[in-house]
């Protein structure tokens, strides 16, 4: 038995009060029912919360024929998901072809029949259901794309099906690691570590569309993004480096006591989709690679590139770190940009 609160509202509207009559006794006990008997009065009677789930609209009706009240019903955002069964006494196929053009679901032809009629509003009404909780889980759907992907990838993905590798020129790339983050695990509980580190990239993701990069993934508790990769960034190089800076200032505040180091290099990288069961969209080559070692080299609070893509920054403020052993480059003369002050005068480079 169905509880009054989970009866569906169906709303009749016919200029007959004896159709009414049957309809509503053929409805009775199973859904609640609302009485317009105009075309008028059933689009006033549309607004009145809660909406109906359904609609019985009578075809034939005096100033306002059921025709006009469905084309008025899908014109309007608020009521254009509500389904429409025609009501009619008519048998031509032009005549339930237009109802159908209107936007009507079904029709139930005069006299009414009671099983006829209780399955075929049933019908839609399920229908109805399944097509919100299939939006609803695209919903979710999407959600979960715009946190795997980045919001570029998304789109070519929903417009073609697939992400081409492409290889890109001038992106750079920005690692960010958290200093001592194990000790700090072993120190405290999974629950404080997991919620610290949520508020950690959070802020990271924040900084990082601040600056237009796009996040790629986190590793652990590492985080790497993009400049110029799907996004058009005028200053690739600068972007990254000013988000770096921003982040190493304000990690403390996120945990008293945490630091970051970061590196960033500027260089061409490949892109794409890996998985087939889990999507993750990635980055590779030899810049991404230089940056993850940049990182390393890099002291905590600070950010480190190498000397030649120093030079290219105006108004920075650096200090040489000199030539440091870089695995698979050998000795690479790196620079590094503290986020103190904003940087302690050292060298300028201009």
């Amino acid at each position: 038995m169905t509880s009054s609160d989970d009866k569906k509202t169906i709303l009749l509207v016919d200029d007959a009060p004896a159709n009414i009559e049957v309809a509503r006794e053929i409805l009775k006990g199973v859904f609640r029912t609302r009485i317009a008997t105009s075309g008028a009065k059933a689009l006033e009677s549309v607004k009145v919360s809660p909406a109906p789930d359904l609609i019985l609209l009578d075809v034939k009706m005096p100033e306002m024929d059921g025709y006009e009240v469905c084309r008025r019903l899908k014109l309007d955002p608020a009521t254009r998901e509500i389904p429409v069964i025609f009501l009619t006494a008519m048998t031509e196929a032009a005549d339930e072809t237009k109802g159908f053009d209107m936007g009507a679901v079904d029709y139930i032809h005069k006299p009414f029949s009671p099983p006829v009629v209780l399955a075929r509003v049933q019908t839609h009404l399920n229908l109805r259901e399944t097509r919100e909780q299939l939006a609803r889980e695209k919903q979710l759907v999407d959600r979960l794309l715009d946190n795997i992907l980045p919001p570029a990838a998304v789109k070519e993905l929903k417009t073609t099906g697939k992400v081409a590798p492409q290889r890109f020129e001038n992106v750079a790339v920005l690692f960010v690691d958290l200093v001592s983050f194990t000790a700090f695990c072993d120190r405290h509980a999974p629950e404080e570590v997991v919620s610290a580190l949520s508020d950690l990239f959070l802020m990271f993701e924040e900084t990082a569309s601040r600056y237009g990069l796009e996040k790629i993934k986190t590793i652990g508790d590492a985080f790497l993004a993009t400049a110029g990769l799907l996004n058009p960034v005028a200053e690739p190089l600068r972007a990254a480096v000013s988000c770096a800076l921003d982040i190493v200032a304000a990690t403390p505040h996120i945990r008293d006591g945490w630091r970051v180091h970061a590196g960033v290099h500027l260089g061409p990288v490949m892109a794409g989709i890996v998985g087939r069961e889990r999507y993750q969209f990635d980055v590779w080559g030899d810049t991404v690679n230089v940056a993850a070692r940049l990182t390393s080299a890099a002291s905590p609070n600070s950010v480190v590139l190498t000397e030649s893509h120093a030079a290219l920054l105006s108004g920075l403020t650096i200090a040489p770190r000199g030539k440091v052993e870089l695995k698979g480059k050998g000795l690479v003369p790196l620079v590094e940009i503290s986020a103190s002050a904003l940087f302690p005068v050292t060298t300028q480079l201009a």
